[in-house]
């Protein structure tokens, strides 16, 4: 008989049959490899974002309690706003409340994605009152009544804390982060997939009652649209879930 076979205590295999596996498991592996990148291709980009995770910087401004906390920043004659939030899962920390309208210093991590900015208060050692008198916020820029549609979402992890940070493989992070008290934005996406985030605060511009359970769902939301300091803000008079 010619046919080869393979007996296994022998140190080689026959050079015919040899030959065959290295093709066969060449083939596999160009096979995998095209298979990943093709996979890759059609994922969705991530959201790009900025956390300057380690790095904490000195911060001085005038902090601002409502309608969500943030810290102006006054530079070349122009303001900064960025949205303030405590260290992990957070929002404003107990020891930053309380002064509002009263300028601060304190060391803090930028978040930052495009426009938007956040800082996280993550030393509470630094936090100093530089005055104690008060400053009143600039008067909002009411854009008129909306009805948007779009993803709930934790602004912290989706201006660059985290990656991705929507949909259902972040939700169980976002229902935590809002738990916490980070400010919900309203993700909403144009045609070509293009998002910007509303900020959304209550009708009377306090803190917004609303099930945390629907982040990372379709919302509709319908309330005044104003600009405050180029920070987009709904003032919700109506939540409503989408079913999917």
């Amino acid at each position: 008989m010619k046919d080869e076979f393979y007996i296994g205590y022998l140190d080689r295999s026959p050079p015919g049959l040899s030959r065959r596996l290295r093709i066969f498991l060449g083939c596999g592996a160009l096979i995998l490899v095209m298979g990943v990148g093709l996979l890759a291709s059609r994922q969705s980009p991530a959201e790009p974002g900025r956390f300057d995770f380690g790095q904490t910087p000195e911060w001085e401004g005038i902090l601002f309690e409502t309608p969500l906390p943030r810290l102006q920043v006054s530079s070349d004659g122009s303001n900064r706003q960025f949205l303030l939030v405590g260290a992990g899962k957070f929002g404003l920390p107990a020891f930053a409340q309380g002064h509002d309208g009263q300028r601060v210093r304190f060391r803090g991590t930028l978040i930052e994605q495009g426009p938007a900015r956040m800082l996280e208060l993550n030393d509470p050692g630094s936090f100093a009152v530089v005055d104690e008198s008060r400053t009143s916020p600039s008067a909002e820029a009411l854009l008129g009544t909306a009805s948007l549609t779009g993803e709930l979402v934790d602004t912290k992890c989706y201006f660059g804390v985290m990656r991705p940070a929507t949909g259902k493989v972040h939700r169980g992070c976002a229902v935590r982060c809002l738990s916490g008290g980070v400010p919900p934005g309203l993700l909403v996406r144009d045609a070509s997939g293009n998002g910007v985030v509303i900020l959304l605060v209550g009708p009377d511009g306090g803190p917004l009652q609303f099930n945390v359970q629907w982040a990372a769902r379709l919302l509709r939301a319908e309330g005044n649209l104003e600009l405050r300091d180029n920070l987009p803000i709904l003032k919700v008079s109506r939540l409503t879930l989408i079913p999917e």
